[in-house]
């Protein structure tokens, strides 16, 4: 087997390296392009489609995109760490923790909150209970140790990820726009790699990650977290990127050295040397291309200009955080790639072969109706949804994570699936959320997702502004995939321009697959909405007797309107949009955490996604559908009662036994 196949280039793709160069590559060069031809640097099964939603003015080609709030940008972006996680669980989810954070540091801004979307498998199956362990476990380590509260998550059991879980990972920062640090380099200047030592873990994890998965999947290329490090790290970022001497940042994530430097060198039209018996590294024996292709954790880059004085103050920051740091090369005029080590020549490229690969196009079917009708009695129903695992409280998961450090919180997942903090800077709140739903048709569980996400901060007083996503999708060159990885891209573009609403930035991650199980297509949303107007926050708390109402939303805008109105007159307790488990669930879901009851007769009890909301107040509404009121120790609805107490503790208490 050729050196070029042991990497995973596929000959299709090496013969087009090889008619981009107009030469046959070395073996040095073999390894660079093994990393950046890959799916999970270069994007090559969906740059193309990804690339023309709704955005509004947005910083393009940076590490996050970002919505503004008076004289301040707020960044976020999620990211996907699926491969690490199903073969390292652990460490997996730290260090999916540790990249979607450095993404938001590398622009100057100052992490704030984290939020997760976790796909598990059956809850009967052993496996699941570890991964949901371990991950959990990851992710509450390493997010209470750097500071940055997680206020918000969902998480979702399914067969479909009995060995595949999903890990969707979001970080939120914050930055006064005229502090912001882009990644574009300058000409004639240094080039300096500041954190921990390189070294051999995490090696070829891009490739790794571009591929399907199998009982031989290589555990080294999954990278070590150490959140110690990496919180003496944010605070020497924060620090450095107010220098006026740098002159751009990037983290070192996916391929390390190599795509960071490649990265800020292209999109800053200049060329790069390097030589790699500078960089700091654990080992001394490590390779020139396991320094170029390692992703240790904790690490970031930086062009600096070239003077004694910069030096300087840069040395004086990192001594004060005491973190290394070495000047590995520099930039100048040109568009090549140069590597040196020890003096000699590794290789000279073209940046632009080098940072373009090779894009393919997929087929798109159209979709058949896939509706199935459901004949079953509302008392089955609701049988069946407090048995269904995803209907009971995660509390034992969100529990582990710290929800109010830094102080900002308002609102976390302990009382809402949504997070809520108050930026003092702006003088306003931030509603974030997590989605992703599933449908037979992909277009479909996108539309549910996006307006669900819409709707939910709508009944919290938010308005959405922004909406970053993680795609998840199995492997791309089969054609079932294509086709739902591009019906899911356009459902998603036309509603995104419908409601104008920017999609600013965004993962995709394929290949998630083993043992010829593949996940379904998973759109996962990660929203973030505004509310200027504290009046809309409403923290009352739902009591007996309170009545229960239904706004039919004929139009969105208006109904929109009329919630707010509601929620700042103080004339409602409870706006509740109708989710997953309709309109019975959602209303159980709310009452059962006050220790309540209800009483209700209506329709459409089990309906998923609908559109109307439920409505909870102490006084008369006008114009509202009266359909029941708060009761104390029953659930009815129709001529169906059952006991509260039992489905409390079901609701409660069933994800604990399970996990025993």
């Amino acid at each position: 087997m050729k050196l070029y196949q042991k990497l995973n280039i596929s000959d299709f793709l090496y013969q087009k390296i090889v008619e981009k160069l107009k030469r046959e590559p070395n073996d040095f060069e073999i390894y660079l392009f093994s990393a950046m031809h890959s799916e999970h640097c270069g994007y090559m099964h969906s740059k193309k489609y990804i690339n023309d939603f709704y955005k509004e003015n947005n910083y393009e080609n940076e590490n996050s995109g970002c919505i503004r709030l008076k004289d301040y940008c707020i960044f976020f972006k999620m990211e996907s760490h699926n491969h690490p996680c199903a073969i390292e669980p652990y460490q997996g989810s730290m260090t999916g923790i540790g990249g979607i954070v450095r993404d938001i540091l590398s622009l100057g801004a100052k992490p704030i909150a984290l939020s997760n979307s976790l796909k598990f498998g059956s809850l009967d199956e052993l496996k699941t209970k570890y991964y949901i362990d371990e991950i959990t476990r990851g992710i509450s380590d390493y997010g209470n140790s750097i500071g940055v509260p997680t206020i918000t998550g969902e998480t979702i059991f399914d067969k479909r990820f009995n060995n595949l879980p999903i890990v969707n990972v979001l970080a939120l920062g914050i930055i006064k726009e005229e502090d912001i640090k882009l990644s574009s380099a300058k000409e004639d200047n240094l080039i300096v790699l500041l954190g921990s030592k390189t070294g051999v873990d995490g090696l070829n994890g891009a490739s790794f990650a571009s591929g399907v998965l199998d009982e031989n999947s290589n555990r080294q290329s999954v990278q070590i977290g150490d959140p110690y490090t990496k919180k003496r790290l944010i605070d020497a970022v924060l620090e450095i990127n107010k220098l006026k001497e740098i002159t751009a940042c990037q983290d070192l994530g996916a391929s390390g050295i190599l795509s960071s430097t490649s990265e800020m060198a292209y999109k800053g039209k200049c060329a790069v040397e390097l030589h790699l018996e500078k960089v700091h590294t654990q080992i001394d024996s490590i390779k020139p291309e396991e320094i170029m292709l390692s992703e240790s954790q904790e690490r970031m880059a930086f062009t600096i200009e070239n003077s004694a004085c910069a030096i300087e103050k840069f040395d004086k920051i990192a001594k004060k955080y005491e973190l290394d740091y070495s000047i590995i090369g520099k930039t100048k005029k040109g568009n090549t790639y140069e590597i040196y080590y020890n003096d000699k020549q590794l290789c000279t490229l073209d940046l632009g072969v080098l940072c373009e690969p090779y894009l393919f196009d997929l087929e798109k079917k159209e979709i058949k109706n896939t509706q199935i009708k459901i004949n079953k009695s509302n008392f089955d129903l609701f049988k069946d949804m407090i048995n269904d695992d995803n209907f009971s409280s995660k509390e034992f998961i969100y529990s582990q994570f710290d929800q109010e450090v830094q102080g900002r919180t308002s609102f976390s997942q302990k009382e809402n699936s949504i997070g809520i903090l108050y930026l003092k800077e702006t003088e306003s709140f931030i509603g974030l959320l997590n989605q992703t739903t599933f449908d037979m048709n992909p277009k479909k569980a996108v539309y549910n997702t996006f307006m669900s996400s819409y709707r939910k901060l709508i009944s919290y007083g938010f308005e959405l502004k922004g909406i970053t996503n993680c795609l998840n999708f199995a492997n791309p060159e089969n054609l079932t995939v294509q086709s739902d990885f591009r019906n899911s891209i356009d459902e998603l573009k036309r509603l995104s321009f419908l409601y104008k609403i920017p999609i600013v930035s965004g993962n995709v991650s394929f290949y998630n697959e083993i043992k010829n199980e593949k996940i379904p297509p998973a759109v996962t949303l990660g929203c973030i909405g505004v509310c200027e107007n504290k009046n809309r926050i409403i923290k009352s708390k739902i009591d007996k007797n309170d009545k229960i109402y239904i706004l039919k939303n004929e139009d969105e805008i208006k109904s929109k309107e009329i919630i707010f109105n509601l929620l700042e007159n103080k004339k409602v307790k409870k706006v509740i949009s109708i989710g997953q488990f309709g309109l019975i669930g959602s209303l159980l879901k709310e009452t059962l955490f006050y220790n309540l009851g209800f009483r209700i007769n209506y329709q459409n009890y089990f309906e998923q996604y609908q559109k109307d909301y439920i409505l909870i107040a102490d006084k008369k509404l006008e114009n509202m559908i009266l359909v029941g009121e708060v009761i104390d120790d029953k659930i009815i609805f129709d001529d169906i009662e059952f006991e509260k107490e039992k489905i409390k503790n079901i609701y409660f208490n069933k994800l604990i036994e399970k996990m025993k």
